[in-house]
């Protein structure tokens, strides 16, 4: 298929280079009426933790509306951070960085205004190792944070930490909650869900009503620059179909859009509508339990990553507009690894099982998501590996069950995983990738569980490293040693699609994210 003389393939080329991409229809009425002014928002699944000890890319769009951060990404086309609780904030040395906090920054519920200790509280709890941060490494460099006054404090680190502004800071864990609420709970040590007592952004939780959405009210306390929205409603439809459906119905007013749409509704966009395209640095990949057998052979993963055709699955689930991947680490990150891929090679792969002695095959699991995308994925694969004897029966859960599946701490559900297809955003800073797949992160959201000494002891060092070449070849190196483990087989990198009524102007983050302070109405 051709658009204005370009192929499918080209014309998402020139929208990556481009940074997104909007094609706009006109005449819609407007999202609100004059009462009460209220958006919509598809969430792709339920929220899991509000807690920013944890990390799940889904809560972020809430986070980031009920609390604030010392910094945040900026929307746009480029990565880059702005202030949000910070009045000020410098990098001194490098292992000391300088804040000041905005005064008049309420917590809501009655616990007053946001101060130093706060963050202090915030930043040093998420390092606590009794804690158990899923996001802890972003912070595992932190030595104190001295309170110089009630707004002002320093940062320590223990050594330099090149990532801690893209990463830790301006990054969702870089969230403040309040000290004194917060140890009420207990929460030094245990995370508190959703049972949040307070918050402190431009929204408040009105309502979270499980499994269906979670809505959000303007917090009246807030003294900063009053969000265009009265309320928005983050509505569950965890299958992107299913989604586009409710937008055309008028039942939402933002929804991502799957890959597969993105032709149609680039060439004839639906009625008052506004269709962006943006590239994202996530990630997508087949992952095998090297604990399970008979994946401890390395033979047998090789073999699986032979079979797998990658560029069926990027037509079947992705329609072609994205591009094969060779790691982790997308294009234009530091770190990326370029590599000659090799076609499918079904011989191969079956070669490879007689060596293993499963010549004759085997069974196994391919456990996903729901959702359309993943659910095509699954059964490429499934069919893909029935050419060489393996039998994949596919094991499709709800975001609530899947992403507990790998967690040791959620139970035993962990033993029976063997092939679990994933799909993770990242950040444009490499570590956000990486930094989940040392031995430390064995029965956390390492679910290959595989541990690789090398691989754990160039992440820290990239951690240290503030020569960008140096640190640079070491991402390198480390996705070298991930492909040669065969525990991961690189499928591609995601694209984001969105629809947004024509009266709203989303004001997104780089790749797409909607971040819900900074919609705007137009007009």
């Amino acid at each position: 298929m051709s658009r204005n003389g370009q192929s499918r393939r080209s014309f998402m080329e020139t929208m990556a280079f481009a940074g997104g991409a909007v094609v706009t229809a006109v005449g819609a009425p407007r999202v609100a009426d004059a009462q009460e002014k209220v958006c919509r928002i598809r969430a792709k699944s339920d929220i899991f933790s509000l807690d920013p000890a944890v990390s799940h890319i889904n809560d972020f769009n809430v986070r980031l509306a009920i609390f604030n951060s010392l910094i945040v990404y900026k929307p746009g086309n480029e990565w880059t951070w702005m202030h949000d609780a910070a009045e000020y904030i410098e990098q001194v040395d490098p292992t000391h960085l300088a804040f000041r906090l905005k005064p008049g920054i309420m917590w809501t519920n009655g616990y007053g205004e946001m101060t130093a200790e706060d963050v202090q509280y915030s930043y040093m709890r998420i390092a606590n190792p009794e804690l158990n941060a899923t996001n802890r490494q972003e912070f595992e460099n932190f030595e104190s944070i001295e309170v110089k006054d009630k707004y002002s404090g320093v940062i320590v680190t223990k050594v330099p930490d090149p990532d801690l502004w893209m990463n830790a800071l301006a990054r969702f864990s870089g969230t403040i909650v309040c000290k004194k609420a917060w140890e009420e709970r207990g929460a030094w040590t245990k995370s508190l869900g959703n049972d949040i007592p307070c918050s402190s952004g431009p929204y408040k939780l009105k309502e979270w009503r499980l499994r269906d959405r979670v809505i959000l009210e303007r917090n009246e306390l807030w003294s900063g620059e009053k969000p265009y929205f009265d309320r928005i409603e983050y509505i569950v439809i965890e299958d992107a179909n299913t989604s586009e459906i409710a937008f055309l119905a008028g039942e939402l007013d933002i929804t991502e859009a799957s890959v597969g749409s993105a032709v149609q509704f680039m060439e004839e966009p639906p009625p008052n509508t506004d269709v962006y395209v943006r590239p994202t640095t996530g990630f997508v990949w087949a992952g095998i339990n090297i604990q399970h057998e008979p994946f401890d052979d390395v033979r047998v993963r090789q073999a699986i990553r032979k079979a797998i055709d990658v560029n069926q699955v990027i037509e079947a689930s992705y329609f072609g507009l994205t591009e094969p991947s060779v790691g982790i680490i997308a294009p234009g990150v530091l770190g990326y690894r370029k590599r000659n891929l090799q076609p499918r090679d079904v011989a191969g792969a079956k070669q490879l099982l007689e060596e293993a002695g499963l010549g004759s095959g085997f069974r196994t699991t391919l456990t996903t998501l729901t959702n359309t995308t993943d659910l095509s994925t699954s059964q490429v694969i499934q069919a893909n590996l029935a050419e060489v004897g393996i039998d994949v029966e596919i094991m499709p859960y709800e975001g609530g069950v899947y992403w507990n599946l790998g967690l040791e701490s959620e139970g035993d559900d962990w033993k029976d995983l063997q092939l679990v297809l994933q799909s993770w955003t990242s950040s444009p800073d490499p570590r956000r990738a990486t930094m989940w797949f040392v031995c430390d992160q064995v029965g956390e959201w390492n679910w290959q569980r595989w541990c690789n000494e090398e691989y754990s002891d160039l992440e820290y060092r990239a951690s240290l490293e503030t020569d960008v070449d140096k640190r640079g070849e070491m991402y390198a190196r480390m996705m070298d040693l991930m492909w040669d483990s065969a525990a991961f087989i690189n499928l591609t990198h995601t694209a984001r699609v969105t629809l947004v009524r024509d009266t709203i102007e989303p004001n997104m983050m780089p790749d797409g994210l909607i971040h819900f302070r900074a919609l705007e109405g137009k007009g």
